[in-house]
């Protein structure tokens, strides 16, 4: 009985797979407040795992890049989730960039987690100060703020014009306005360095480490309410930039996404820019992240290359489509 007990047990590890050897492993959230527990925020799966399936997709992609003029885009990343299985494939997905705009959806969800802790914040008006106006102005290339220096603005309002019309005097009011360690769990909570709280400059963020930020959104496995993950979404799904993404599907299709755009030059000089669109486009069937990061010298030029790559993944996505169910 003993041998067979032991002969059991060593059939058994040896049936058992390496961990090291699985497509996927768990992507656990440790908070210090909560010591016995390990919430699940995600799944992470490897590139192998979709290697085989994703490989025209990777190809396609590849190919389009290789047919623009030499010197178009300087470098470029690209990553690639389907949504539906966890398959997943990207070129230079580890790259680093400027996230600029692109890092208010953190902003958005910290306003959600505030509402939540401390109810009733999201029915706040705050009062945009003149403080809050001189940041914009220090920032060279910094856009119009659409904000007025003392006049009052609810919290839906403010999340609008942050996510929707990228506005970053919105964005700084609302920061203004929340609790630090709020903003900064939402980074710790991921795994995702956080930008210094004194100066962000030289800040930069992967598009597949950025993809995180998406994912508990939409699979709503974040500590925030399903409703609150929803209408964040749906104020991203009314961004007013379409000339990335949103220009690569079918106008039928929701793409709830931001953009980013980062100027790389000193006082007036432009040496280059950097252009990100990172989303989550509703597939009818097989609906899919898609973050893509770019660098080179015109914006315009960099916009319809990402809707390139766009339009690319979605006709590739499209053609090997599979009936929903079973």
């Amino acid at each position: 009985a003993t041998i067979l007990v032991v002969g059991g047990l060593i059939l058994g590890l040896a049936l058992r797979p390496a961990a090291q050897d699985l497509p996927f492993s768990l992507l656990l959230q440790t908070d210090a407040r909560y010591p016995f527990l390990r919430p699940l925020i995600g799944v992470t799966t490897t590139k192998e795992y979709g290697e085989k399936e994703l490989a025209p997709l990777r190809d396609a992609v590849g190919n389009a890049a290789r047919g623009l003029p030499a010197g178009a885009v300087t470098r470029y990343s690209y990553y690639f989730r389907d949504l539906t299985n966890g398959m997943w494939t990207g070129i230079n997905e580890m790259d680093q960039y400027d996230p600029a705009s692109i890092l208010k959806i953190v902003v958005a969800v910290a306003v959600f987690k505030q509402e939540e802790a401390t109810p009733g914040f999201i029915y706040r008006r705050l009062t945009y100060t003149q403080d809050l106006a001189d940041i914009n102005r220090g920032f060279s290339f910094a856009p119009p703020i659409a904000l007025t220096v003392g006049q009052s603005y609810d919290v839906p309002y403010l999340l609008e014009q942050m996510l929707s019309n990228s506005d970053n005097g919105a964005k700084d009011l609302l920061l203004a306005n929340l609790d630090q360690p709020v903003v900064d769990h939402v980074y710790t909570d991921l795994a995702i360095r956080k930008p210094n709280d004194d100066n962000s400059a030289g800040y930069t963020i992967s598009p597949l480490e950025f993809s995180r930020f998406l994912r508990i959104l939409y699979y709503g496995t974040y500590n925030l309410s399903w409703e609150n993950s929803n209408q964040l979404l749906k104020l991203l799904n009314k961004a007013t930039f379409t000339s990335g993404l949103v220009a690569g599907v079918p106008s039928s299709v929701s793409v709830a996404h931001k953009y980013g755009e980062h100027i790389i030059g000193a006082g007036k000089q432009v040496n280059g820019v950097e252009l990100s669109d990172c989303g989550i486009v509703y597939h009818p069937t097989r609906p899919y992240l898609l973050c893509i990061m770019t660098e080179g010298k015109d914006p315009l030029v960099l916009g319809n290359f990402i809707a390139l790559l766009s339009r690319v993944t979605y006709a590739e996505v499209n053609g090997g489509a599979k009936p929903s169910g079973g």
